[in-house]
């Protein structure tokens, strides 16, 4: 075998193993990236989760809090709600209803996840 198709196979070799290794890298952080993305993307909130809330104008009512590992969270001037299994949209409905009349007349609320954590 000419010594230039011997270099041109080893070249192929190694490189055929640089494919499968960084394939194999790639697959075991695509793995965590999807467990991270569906924990992040699953519609209920989760005991350990943090969550932002945003009450446009009320920068006191604002703030990061956290779901307790009963699945409860502490709002100001809305106390425990059991948020566990709601979505974003509807704890942020649960909290403009409980801030309307008695605090604000017409809250605007946004919740979003901001961190997840475990207990």
């Amino acid at each position: 075998m000419p010594r230039i198709a011997r270099i041109s196979a080893g070249c192929l070799v190694v490189l055929a193993l640089g494919f499968a290794v960084s394939g194999c890298s790639s697959a075991l952080q695509l793995s965590s990236l999807d467990e991270l993305s569906s924990a992040m993307a699953s519609p209920g909130l989760r005991a350990g989760e943090q969550i932002s809330v945003i009450v446009y104008g009320e920068a006191s009512l604002s703030g990061n809090y956290v779901i307790d590992p009963t699945g409860v969270v502490s709002i100001p001037l809305a106390g425990r709600i059991k948020a566990v299994g709601l979505t974003t949209a509807e704890l942020a409905e649960i909290l403009m209803k409980k801030f309307r009349g008695e605090y604000l007349r017409d809250p605007k609320v946004t919740v979003s996840r901001a961190e997840v954590r475990a207990f």
